[in-house]
């Protein structure tokens, strides 16, 4: 089951270099699992800081 973040709040667009392993695990691991990258990170960012926006259910 996918999760998206909620669409009606506002994005910033985020730029980052990670290892490149870690990079096709987390591809992998979405496409796998049927889930954006932008709404994985999204979602693994507010479990580590606490969430504020809510997740609704996406297309499975």
């Amino acid at each position: 089951m996918a999760w998206m973040a909620k669409t009606d709040e506002p994005i910033s667009q985020l730029a980052t270099r990670i290892p490149k392993e870690l990079h096709r695990r987390l591809k992998l691991h979405c496409v796998t699992h049927e889930i954006a990258v932008q709404d994985f990170v999204t979602q693994a960012i507010e479990e580590k800081l606490g969430r504020k926006t809510r997740l609704k259910k996406g297309p499975a």
